[in-house]
């Protein structure tokens, strides 16, 4: 049975220069955007603290592949690179079949092991869904299309620029306002429960991204 390592469990004992000693992780962060997700997490690894630099290594591959694809690109990626302690499956609904966008949860559960935790970070619709939680709540079902635009004109009034795919900032300008959006995920994913959805392919507007961020929020700058 998969085991999700708690972050006691990463910790060796001790301390060194008044900071806690933890033992060494790689995460692989594999997106199925070429754009938006690689530049976000690719941000956010560079907002490491410096004290943790040399102690979780953040691998992004931006593949362009979707649903069960991603997948395998991910497990071939670990088998070549001698193994990983976290990897994180980034991928949309966006138009894809159904029962493909639900299955990767169990796929990820069922490849897990006591070495490698798969963790499926599924947006319904899209990757900005996440960006919006950042600037508020919201349970209204939407299209791609009008989360791209609804982020857009956010941007606009909050950040006083245009939303861009290919923004190398993304992570950035958000994080001041991360721990807001990690609440309205966490209160998203509770709302569709309530009303009876539990596939993620029924949650729409929602995201599982926060889970990466609340993983890692300790050891990056915010």
């Amino acid at each position: 049975m998969a085991r999700n390592r708690s972050k006691s469990e990463w910790r060796k004992p001790g301390r060194r220069q008044g900071y806690r000693v933890l033992a060494p992780e790689r995460h692989l962060v594999v997106c199925e955007g070429e754009k938006t997700e690689p530049l976000y997490f690719e941000g956010m690894r560079d907002a490491l603290k410096p004290e943790f630099r040399n102690r979780i290594h953040i691998v992004v591959k931006g593949t362009g592949l979707h649903t069960t694809d991603l997948l395998d690109y991910a497990l071939r990626e670990c088998r070549l690179s001698g193994g990983y302690d976290h990897v994180w499956l980034a991928y949309d609904r966006d138009d894809f079949d159904l029962q493909d966008f639900d299955s990767v949860v169990s796929e990820c559960a069922r490849n897990s092991d006591e070495t490698t935790t798969y963790h499926p970070l599924w947006s319904n619709p899209c990757v900005e869904v996440w960006m919006l939680l950042h600037f508020g709540y919201t349970t209204a079902e939407m299209t791609s299309a009008e989360a791209i635009a609804k982020t857009d004109a956010l941007f606009q009034k909050e950040l006083r620029r245009r939303y861009k795919k290919n923004d190398m900032s993304l992570f950035a300008d958000l994080s001041s306002r991360l721990a807001n959006a990690e609440a309205n995920a966490n209160r998203l994913v509770k709302w569709h429960e309530n009303q009876g959805a539990l596939r993620p392919s029924q949650m729409n507007p929602c995201t599982q991204l926060n889970e990466i961020t609340q993983t890692l929020r300790e050891y990056i700058e915010v």
